[in-house]
Formats: structure tokens, sequence, C-alpha cells
């Protein structure tokens, strides 16, 4: 071997030695052969997703949040309803009625001040809620001149309502009193209102509580008679076009605390709750006089009972349900389930209202000062 060639293979093995050191440290290097060519985009971490997006306008993927997603803390709801393409609530915290465009996830506030609202419904573009001073109502586009009167009440009436509804055309409500013989089911039109004499649909009402009706001209109205113990709860039913004195139709009878009613397209949904908490439950049956009651989910999970459930919502052939006891809400066919009943949020502190709009299910939870928090669906 020549000198030449002795100096060029020491310098080799110089070389590769130093490679086989530095390897360690360049194991997760490569050549970007697209930058090389001029496809790739500028910036070290070009082409890469961001790690950590932030969530889509009414996107409600659990991997959006860490649990529910909040869409309106501290604000202290007493009750929500879905509408149109809106999501309103009312809102004790500045005596307000709120409105979420899920569209864009801007919260406002729908009208002017409204001192201590309380239930609220929805239906038909129309939005109607009960106030310390009276029954109001309001386009869900938007009231900036005011909501508009429906009756006025006197201080400490509006406590004895007990459910509220309406069909886009009337509101109707219920009304309790003390000795649980003289509650009512009364009736007032939207365009009109009531000036000081609603009208009576069923008086002698034992303890009312929820009301729902059919939206449009026509359909029907379902209401709960709490009754005064178990075995005198009932559901009652009436025709929206029935004439005036026309006696309602008991749907079924000897039940015990039912509360809070829904009406699907042919069943009637409703909740029960013992007072003492230690039962609770979700009973249906179709829309006839002497319906054959069935519980909607017979069976539940030990680790998730329907306790105290508090608020029902019927979305298609689904019915929603908040267990104010459980801190769940919950989901089955109308039809009833064939298993447990699907569990969509968990964890949550006394939720006590449900509204479904879109892929989600919005609910009122009292953490925090009171929320409103939404689930996929």
């Amino acid at each position: 071997m020549s000198g030449r060639s002795s100096v060029a293979a020491l310098q080799w093995a110089a070389w590769a030695a130093l490679a086989l050191a530095l390897l360690p440290g360049l194991a997760g290097c490569y050549i970007d052969l697209d930058g090389l060519s001029g496809g790739a985009e500028e910036g070290p971490d070009a082409g890469a997703p961001d790690p950590d997006p932030a969530p889509a306008p009414g996107s409600c993927a659990p991997a959006d949040c860490d649990g529910p997603c909040v869409v309106a803390a501290a604000d202290a709801p007493a009750a929500i309803a879905a509408v149109g393409s809106y999501v309103v609530w009312t809102s004790r915290e500045g005596d307000r009625v709120r409105r979420l465009d899920p569209a864009t996830d801007v919260v406002e506030d729908l009208g002017a001040f409204t001192p201590g609202p309380g239930l609220l419904a929805a239906a038909e573009g129309l939005v109607v809620w009960v106030a310390e001073d009276g029954l109001w109502w309001c386009p869900v586009d938007g009231c900036a001149a005011g909501a508009t009167s429906l009756l006025a009440l006197e201080p400490g009436e509006a406590e004895a309502v007990r459910g509220l509804a309406t069909d886009g055309r009337h509101v109707y409500w219920t009304r309790d009193e003390q000795s649980g013989t003289a509650g009512a089911l009364l009736r007032c039109p939207v365009a009109e209102g009531c000036g000081a004499a609603p009208e009576l649909l069923a008086p002698s009402q034992s303890h009312p509580r929820g009301v729902a009706v059919t939206p449009g001209d026509a359909g029907d109205v379902v209401w709960i008679q709490h009754g005064t113990g178990a075995d005198f709860g009932q559901v009652f039913h009436l025709d929206k076009g029935a004439s005036a004195g026309v006696a309602p139709t008991p749907v079924a009878v000897l039940l015990d605390y039912p509360d809070q009613v829904a009406l699907g397209d042919a069943e009637v949904v409703w909740t029960w709750a013992d007072p003492g908490g230690t039962a609770g439950g979700v009973s249906r049956c179709d829309l006839a006089a002497s319906c054959a009651v069935e519980d909607l989910a017979p069976q539940t999970e030990p680790a998730r009972p329907l306790r105290e459930p508090e608020a029902l919502a019927i979305d298609g052939a689904d019915v929603y349900w908040a267990n104010r006891g459980g801190g769940t809400i919950m989901r089955c066919p109308t039809a009833g389930c064939p298993g447990y009943p699907e569990v969509l949020a968990e964890g949550l502190t006394s939720p006590a209202a449900v509204a479904v709009q879109g892929a989600c299910v919005y609910a009122v939870d009292e953490a925090g000062g009171g929320r409103v928090v939404r689930v996929p669906r």
C-alpha cells in the first residue's frame, strides 16, 4: 500500500468513528425531501396538526371539554328550552332571559330586565316565561323594545305556577294551592293576552304540576295531577279544540307522586319521585284513555340509578331526562329501553332541566352558582 493510500485509509477510519459516535444523537433526524423540492410549508411545525385546537362553535364532543362543555357559568339558570335554531333559558343572575346561537356560540340577553324569572317554555319561534310580576312572551329573534305581558301576577302568585307550556298560539299553565283541592289548568291566547280572566280549562285539580302541549293549531294538552300522596296521582288529557266545559280524560290513575310530563307523537311520558328521595322513575304509555302504564327504563345500573328524575324532553323517537339526585342525564327510546338507559352525562350537581338542539343535549346544572352545560346526544 502506498503512503498516500495509507493516509486516505486512516482519514476514512477517523470519519467512520466520528459518525458512529454521533449516530445515537441523530436517530430522530431525517432529510426533508419535500423541503428540498420546495413542497413543504415554512415554519418549524409546518404541516403538523394543531395539538390543542379550539372547539368549533356548537361542538359538544367530550374531547373538546373536560367533562360536559360549559355554555354559561355562574348564570343561576332556572329553566331551559330549544326553539328554532336557538337555546333559551331564564337566568336569575341579573334577572334576564338569555339566548344561545349554537352556530356561533354567542350568548346574549333576549330582552330587558325581568324580575325573578322562573319557568320557561318555547315553541314555533315563541318564548314564554314566568316572572315575579307576571307571564311574559317574546319572539326568539329578540324583543329589544321589551317583552309583551300576558298576565299580571300579584306578589307571591308566581310561586303557584308549577307547569308552563306553549304551542305557539296559546300559553298553558298549572296553578297550585295549599289545600290540594282547588288547583287549575289555565290557558291564554298569545295574540290577545289574558286580560284579567284567563280561560279555565280544568278546575278542582289536586296539586297540578307539569303540562305539555302539541305545537301548532291542533293536537293535545296533557298535564299532571300530583295528588296528596301515593296512589293519588293522575295524568290527564284534553283535546285542544274541545269546547269550554268538556271534562278532561284520565290517561293514567293511581300513580305515586308524578311530577313532570312530555308529549310525543303517540305517547305520553312522565317522571315520578318519592318525596323521601328513596325511589323514582320515568313512566310511559300510549296516549289513550286508561292506558297501560309501563316503566320507561325497567333496568338500571346499580351505580347509575334513576334518582329524583326532574325534567323531560322528547325529540323524535327518544326521550331525555335529568336525574337530579343521581347527577346524570339519560336517554331512552320513547317506546321504552330494551336494556339500561344510555348515560349521556354524569357527575353533575343536581341537574334540573334539559333541552335538545342539533347534535347536543343542554342541561341546567346547579354547580358553581348554576350553569348551562351541553353534551353529545
